[in-house]
């Protein structure tokens, strides 16, 4: 600390009133003390280096701390566990005397009373730091997605990457993941169910509560904020009961002619193994072989993560050799794709032209393919276990029979399929050779 006197009359200073550095006299580190007042502080100037500290006489503990950069009031105290502490109150003439006695006085209050002003502020700092660089929704959004890579169907990664680019982080994309709570959640789900869309709502409520499970599990959020019967804030939607009889099928394919090969062998492939769209959709070249007329999807590319073996007939193997690529490509390439390494995207299109061309159909979605597939299997006498295989479904076995049931349903699903590619070709008037069995037969 400089070391101060008194000067009685210093034009230098102002007049009478002024403190200035001397080496010759020292006040051993003590604040001087003196009656503060507007006129002195006006006159008051900071010295060339080191720093003044001048104590005001009225106000006990109010500091004045002059130096060449800046002048700032402090309270100096203990605190009730005895600890000193140094308050800053403001700096002057933003703070001007009166102003700074009484926050001096406010203070000492809060200190006798048992606070701690410095200890608070400095947790109060660490508290918006920590806010600050804390994960926010969009950081552990990606986290999680990319926690979920391959484990996830590609369908659903895309559904999830959708809803979360566009319902959840516009929403709360910003805000710390553990500063959100229910109302923030529910909130979202409860738009869009307004907004008219109860199956986007269901999808959305899903999605954020499979997010918030795993949050919950990897320690990000202390518990999921939704409530344990979160469903019925978005109920989903009726299940769909279309089926395409016979002559609906016949005249899908009938229209499908018009279109241009690839979006063409699409809906006809659909409509003879009952894949899922987006099965058909990234069916990548190493995926077939034409020669033994089958079609292997990798475990990778399952829904089920498990590979499933599908025949192809005469009818499939006509439509996949007229959209093949020319030259020689790699496995991976994407058939349907448009520059073979992404997956067939017109799906929306495709339809309303499907749609223009056979209305007749009525309502019907792509789905609703799948679902006449199983339906046919079952009329013509596949065993439900086979017909649920076929369609790639294992959620009808129990865990025992999935761990313990080894055997390769393979052959079996052929024969279900085999049975089904000769009831198509029979209803399009093209057997090609096929044996043609009536729906009404139930023969094993």
């Amino acid at each position: 600390m400089s070391s101060l006197f008194w000067v009685r009359a210093d034009p230098a200073l102002g007049g009478p009133y002024g403190w200035t550095p001397s080496a010759a006299v020292r006040n051993r580190g003590t604040p001087v003390r003196r009656d503060l007042n507007d006129a002195f502080l006006r006159t008051l100037r900071p010295p060339a280096s080191g720093r003044l500290e001048l104590r005001d006489a009225r106000t006990p503990n109010l500091l004045l701390r002059v130096s060449a950069r800046s002048m700032v009031w402090s309270v100096r105290a203990r605190t009730r566990d005895g600890k000193r502490t140094n308050v800053t109150l403001g700096t002057y003439p933003a703070v001007g005397l009166a102003e700074a006695r009484r926050r001096a006085l406010a203070t000492l209050a809060d200190i006798h009373r048992g606070a701690d002003p410095v200890a608070e502020k400095r947790t109060a700092r660490a508290e918006r730091e920590a806010r600050r660089t804390a994960p926010t929704v969009a950081d552990r959004l990606e986290q999680w997605q990319h926690a979920k890579a391959g484990r996830w169907s590609d369908r659903y990664a895309r559904e999830v990457a959708r809803i979360a680019a566009r319902e959840i982080v516009p929403a709360l994309g910003a805000r710390p993941l553990a500063e959100t709570g229910r109302a923030d959640w529910t909130a979202l789900v409860e738009r869009k169910r307004r907004a008219g869309a109860p199956a986007a709502a269901s999808l959305l409520l899903r999605v954020v509560s499979a997010f918030l499970s795993y949050a919950e599990a990897a320690g990000w959020i202390e518990r999921s904020p939704l409530p344990r019967r979160a469903a019925m804030l978005a109920p989903p939607p009726a299940a769909r009961e279309r089926t395409l009889a016979d002559a609906e099928l016949a005249a899908l394919w009938r229209v499908s002619a018009a279109l241009a090969p690839k979006p063409r062998a699409i809906v006809r492939l659909l409509i003879l193994t009952g894949a899922r769209r987006a099965e058909i959709g990234g069916l990548a070249l190493g995926e077939l072989d034409l020669e033994a007329g089958r079609w292997t999807l990798p475990a990778a590319r399952a829904k089920n993560r498990r590979p499933l073996v599908r025949p192809l007939g005469p009818l499939a193997l006509a439509e996949l050799r007229a959209v093949l690529p020319a030259g020689p490509v790699a496995p991976t390439w994407r058939i349907f794709g448009s520059v073979g390494a992404e997956p067939y995207a017109g799906w929306s299109k495709l339809k309303r032209r499907l749609d223009e061309l056979a209305p007749e159909l009525g309502a019907w979605r792509w789905h609703d393919l799948r679902r006449t597939v199983r339906t046919g299997l079952a009329r013509l006498g596949v065993d439900r276990d086979t017909a649920e295989l076929a369609l790639g479904h294992v959620s009808h076995r129990s865990t025992v029979e999935r761990i313990y049931d080894r055997s390769d349903p393979t052959p079996a699903i052929a024969a279900a399929l085999r049975r089904w590619h000769a009831h198509v070709a029979g209803s399009i008037g093209a057997a090609e050779g096929a044996v043609v069995m009536p729906l009404r037969s139930r023969a094993a």
